[in-house]
């Protein structure tokens, strides 16, 4: 493990862009891979069983970047595969004391495009902030940019509502 040889002083970030998925029963939050099956949301990565991963790693800190929704919705807003054909809140997983989690929207909403600049809307804002600043932003500024960018242009582009979250051990 390449953490283990800087003995703890080492920072990860996890950056994910893509569909996230619920399980219907459980309420679970996966990562589905371009190879996953929306029918089967444990073809993909559980949100739980990453931060338990990332955890485990002796690290100085992890952020962890999740341009994806786990309502079931795609971004175009079509469902992937609730045969209900409506989102679902998954349940937030608790995350390592030394762990951020920036996400694109909250609970049952859907991580839209920014169809003009050919990305998803929450990385744009990100990737812009970062490059504004010169990389010398810190994650409150960071999360506080990105959260007023979105929500304004999610309206005005997609005419939908996008809240991106930030969430870290208490």
């Amino acid at each position: 493990n390449v953490c283990e040889k800087y003995e703890g002083e080492a920072s990860v970030i996890f950056y994910y862009t893509g569909h996230g998925m619920p399980d219907e029963s459980t309420k679970e939050a996966y990562l589905l891979p371009i190879d996953g099956y929306s029918k089967s949301p444990q073809s993909g990565l559980s949100t739980k069983k990453l931060y338990q991963k990332l955890g485990k790693m002796q690290t100085q800190s992890v952020i962890v970047f999740l341009d994806a929704c786990f309502s079931g919705a795609k971004r175009d807003g079509k469902m992937m595969a609730s045969s209900r054909g409506v989102a679902i809140k998954a349940k937030d997983e608790p995350v390592g004391s030394n762990t951020v989690v920036f996400s694109a929207a909250q609970g049952d909403e859907t991580a839209y495009p920014y169809k003009s600049q050919q990305h998803g809307m929450f990385t744009y804002y990100v990737l812009e902030k970062i490059q504004q600043s010169g990389g010398a932003t810190t994650l409150g500024e960071l999360s506080q940019y990105v959260t007023q960018q979105v929500k304004r242009k999610s309206v005005v582009e997609n005419g939908k509502s996008q809240t991106p979250s930030v969430s870290y051990a208490s």
